[in-house]
C-alpha cells in the first residue's frame, strides 16, 4: 500500500532556523520599554557623532603645521547637529508611535466615536501597550454601561406611561364612579320624605364618602409616601412592609437597628433612594422569586447605613440575570440610584438558594 500524503495546504512550512531567531531578536528589541529605547538611540548617535568628528578632524581639519581650517570644522558642526537631529526625530517618532495611536483614539472618543479603539502599532512598547489594553477595556466598560443606560431610559418612560394610564383609570374607574355615587345619593337625599329615610341616605353617603378618601388616600401613598416625609424612612419601611405583605401571599418581617431613635433624620435624598430601593427588591421577589418570606433589616454601621433584604425564594443566577433586559434593567436601577448618593449594591444569589441583595450608603457627610 502507498503511503497517504499529506495535502500541501495543510502541512506547515518549515521555517529557516536563522529567521526564526532573527524575528525573536527583533521582537526582543522593539519590546524594550520607551525610555530605554530613546536613551539606546541616544547614546548611538552620539558614539557614532563622537567617532565621526574624530575622524573627520584627524584626515581634513588638522594640518602637519599645526594650523586650524575653521570652514570644515564649522561645515562639520552643521552637517552633525542636522544628522542628530533627524536621526532623532526619526526615532522618537518610532518609539512614539504607541502614544500617538492612543492620542489618536482619545480624539477620537471625544468626538463621539464610541466604538474608537487603540490599535497595535509596529514597534510596542510593553507599558503603553498595558496601557492601551486598560484604555480599551475601559470603553468597552463605557460602552455597555452606555446601552444599560439607554435601555433603562426606554424602560423609564415605558414605565411612566404606564403609570400614567393606571392611575387615569384608577381615577375613572373608582375615584369617579365613586364621586358621581355621591352625586347621585344627594339627589336621592334632596328627595328623601321622612326623617328615617333621610338619616339612611346620610349614613350611606358617609360610608361612601370614607371609600371614596380611602382609594384616594391608598393612590397617593402609592405615588409618594407622606410617611416618608413626615416620619422617617425606619416608619415609612415598617408600614409599606406591612401594607405590602398583607396585599400578597409573602411574610414580609422588617426590623431597624440603631436607628430608632428620631434625634436625627437622614438626608431626604437617602431615605428616598434606600426607600426605592428596598420597594424594587420586594417586587423582585414578588414576581420572580417564589418565596414564602423575605427579611427587610435596616441598620447603621459605623459611618454608613446599610439596608439587607433576603429571601427564601429559588435564586438565581447573578452574572446572567444583570444581562437580562427586563430583570437585569431593575437591579441595574438600584445601582444607578444608590450611585447618585455614593452608594454600593452587593448581591449574593444560586440557583436554589434565595437571594440576599445588601445596600450600602455612606454618612461621611452628615453631622448628628
Amino acid at each position: 500500500m502507498q503511503e497517504a500524503i499529506a495535502p500541501a495546504s495543510v502541512r506547515p512550512a518549515a521555517q529557516p532556523s536563522g529567521v526564526v531567531a532573527t524575528r525573536g531578536w527583533r521582537q526582543a528589541l522593539f519590546g524594550v520599554p520607551l525610555f530605554l529605547k530613546v536613551l539606546v538611540a541616544n547614546c548611538v548617535v552620539v558614539l557614532l557623532g563622537v567617532g565621526l568628528g574624530t575622524w573627520f578632524t584627524l584626515t581634513f581639519v588638522a594640518s602637519p603645521n599645526g594650523d586650524v581650517r575653521w570652514m570644515p570644522v564649522v561645515l562639520m558642526l552643521v552637517l552633525f547637529f542636522a544628522g542628530s537631529l533627524l536621526i532623532n526625530a526619526a526615532v522618537l517618532n518610532l518609539a512614539l508611535q504607541p502614544l500617538h495611536s492612543l492620542e489618536r483614539t482619545v480624539d477620537r472618543v471625544a468626538a463621539g466615536d464610541l466604538v474608537a479603539r487603540a490599535q497595535p502599532v509596529l514597534f510596542p512598547d510593553p507599558d503603553l501597550a498595558r496601557l492601551g489594553d486598560t484604555l480599551n477595556h475601559m470603553l468597552d466598560v463605557l460602552h455597555e454601561h452606555r446601552g444599560q443606560l439607554q435601555k433603562l431610559s426606554e424602560q423609564v418612560l415605558a414605565a411612566q406611561e404606564d403609570e400614567r394610564k393606571r392611575i387615569a383609570r384608577e381615577l375613572h374607574d373608582e375615584t369617579a364612579q365613586s364621586l358621581t355615587t355621591l352625586l347621585i345619593r344627594l339627589k336621592m337625599l334632596e328627595r328623601a320624605k321622612s326623617e328615617s329615610e333621610l338619616q339612611g341616605q346620610i349614613q350611606e353617603l358617609r360610608l361612601l364618602t370614607v371609600e371614596t378618601l380611602e382609594a384616594v388616600r391608598k393612590l397617593a401613598v402609592e405615588l409618594r409616601p407622606a410617611t416618608l416625609d413626615d416620619l422617617g424612612l425606619v416608619a415609612a419601611l415598617d408600614a409599606y412592609a406591612e401594607s405590602y405583605g398583607s396585599r400578597i401571599p409573602l411574610e414580609v418581617h422588617f426590623s431597624a437597628e440603631s436607628l430608632e431613635d428620631d434625634s436625627y433624620r437622614l438626608p431626604p435624598q437617602i431615605e428616598l433612594v434606600l426607600y426605592r430601593v428596598v420597594q424594587e427588591a420586594l417586587t423582585n421577589v414578588a414576581k420572580h422569586a417564589d418565596a414564602s418570606t423575605v427579611e427587610v433589616q435596616l441598620a447603621r454601621s459605623g459611618d454608613e447605613v446599610l439596608a439587607t433584604i433576603d429571601d427564601n425564594g429559588i435564586g438565581f443566577d447573578v452574572v446572567e440575570v444583570m444581562r437580562s433586559r427586563e430583570r437585569g434593567l431593575g437591579l441595574f436601577g438600584m445601582q444607578e440610584r444608590l450611585a447618585l448618593v455614593h452608594g454600593q449594591l452587593s448581591i449574593e444569589s444560586q440557583p436554589g438558594s434565595g437571594t440576599h441583595i445588601l445596600a450600602r450608603v455612606p454618612l461621611h457627610d452628615m453631622v448628628f
